[in-house]
């Protein structure tokens, strides 16, 4: 007779090897990337701990950590310089030699010439790799992913940088996982994301509208003017997804203006989808933001299929210059109004001949304030291709980077509305 108990997540620790990150030169990304990626398989982060670049310490914690949990993730200190030290650290914790590997070395020699480069001898140690395990390649680095396999436990090294630990999370790690710890998907999930709205206001309509649900999981995890909702339940089955179906129903019947997703895409990829779809295109114009907005919107690959260009106007010279505003509303309204804002929107649109022009003007601080313009005060505009502009001031909180990041997810906001014909945002 089959047991009616349900197996119980398996759990992991993630240790952050990085001496920047003590320090605070470097923000730590992988946290939330790692557990995000690994929870909807079943694997549940138990404690994520920061070790600096030294040997001795590092291998005492993944020792430790081990007497604990079956697996161990390890992100860091795989490159070839001398302050690298966690592919040494987890050979010495775990006692699995490492050996330098034929294919590993001819992948990591490519790499170089590919970069039309001579490989210095403090490179061998990127081939090494150990004896009991495997290794995941590395195209967009040269540091492949290392598994250190003892059996039962396993410990597994990542490297540092973003750009090469996210491909090497969804291309190796998961499948490697999903096979070797033979993971189903324990649960059922849907995932919404929404921006403009604070994750109170969110939260407090779960609450009313799903909280008699004893068996649905509420996950909620806020960022500068975005917020993402994950709904779950501990089956999937049939009966699970139509009732996710329904609760997502809810959702956007509660939520729906300020909903951009129910999938991966980032709010640029939204909008620069929805532009796509439209064959419209896009100009910016910016002042405070200076240039984070063109940045968001061309991160998205292929976006010059709609994007056509930007101007930071963050003079009232260059507004006038380039932008053709007014001199007599800068000096009557001044730089930071709605006057301004919608000038400058029409003045993008006019110099690129875009169908949408897009604009930010504003005070990020930390001076430049005034009474009647504290600092946080952001004026932002977007041109319909009839030439009517659609204003919008806000209060922004925050330090000068915050201002700067909400003021951009604000204005792709107002564009994403107009394109769908959602009511914009209040221009009072």
């Amino acid at each position: 007779m089959e047991s009616s108990e349900k197996p119980q997540a398996l759990e992991y620790i993630l240790i952050l090897s990085g001496e920047e990150i003590l320090a605070g030169r470097n923000q730590d990304r992988h946290l939330q990337y790692i557990s995000s990626s690994l929870t909807p398989l079943g694997l549940l982060c138990r404690r994520c701990e920061v070790i600096g670049d030294k040997k001795i310490y590092l291998t005492k914690y993944i020792r430790n950590a081990l007497t604990e949990v079956k697996l161990v993730i390890v992100t860091g200190g795989l490159g070839p310089t001398v302050d690298d030290v966690s592919r040494e650290a987890i050979a010495e914790a775990t006692g699995i030699v490492l050996k330098e590997h034929s294919t590993a070395l001819a992948m990591l020699e490519e790499r170089f010439r590919s970069f039309g480069r001579k490989m210095t001898e403090n490179n061998l140690c990127q081939a090494l790799v150990p004896v009991s395990g495997t290794f995941f390649p590395n195209p967009n680095g040269t540091a492949p992913g290392l598994v250190y396999d003892k059996g039962k436990k396993i410990v597994i090294a990542l490297p540092g940088p973003p750009r090469e630990l996210i491909p090497m999370v969804k291309t190796n790690l998961i499948p490697f996982l999903q096979g070797r710890l033979k993971l189903k998907r324990p649960a059922s999930s849907r995932s919404f994301h929404f921006c403009c709205i604070g994750e109170s206001n969110v939260d407090q309509i779960v609450r009313e509208k799903l909280g008699g649900e004893t068996d649905l999981t509420v996950s909620l995890l806020a960022q500068l003017g975005l917020v993402n909702l994950t709904l779950s339940l501990p089956d999937d089955n049939q009966e699970s997804q139509e009732r996710l179906s329904r609760y997502a129903d809810t959702i956007r019947g509660e939520l729906g203006t300020f909903l951009y997703s129910e999938t991966d895409e980032t709010l640029e990829q939204t909008v620069g989808e929805l532009l796509k779809q439209r064959l419209d295109t896009l100009s910016v114009a910016e002042s405070c933001t200076g240039g984070l907005l063109g940045e968001k919107i061309t991160s998205v690959p292929g976006a010059s299929i709609y994007f056509l260009g930007g101007v930071i106007s963050y003079s009232n010279r260059a507004k006038e210059t380039h932008l053709k505003v007014n001199t007599e509303t800068l000096r009557i309204h001044g730089a930071v109004s709605r006057e301004t804002a919608c000038e400058m929107a029409r003045g993008i649109q006019s110099t690129f001949q875009s169908r949408w022009g897009v604009a930010i003007t504003g005070i990020a601080g930390p001076e430049g304030g005034t009474p009647e313009k504290p600092v946080g005060t952001v004026w932002i505009a977007v041109s319909d291709p009839n030439g009517k502009a659609f204003p919008f001031r806000i209060q922004f909180p925050g330090d000068r980077d915050a201002i700067r990041h909400r003021s951009c997810i604000f204005a792709l906001d107002q564009l994403r509305r107009l394109l769908l014909k959602i009511d914009p945002h209040s221009t009072s």
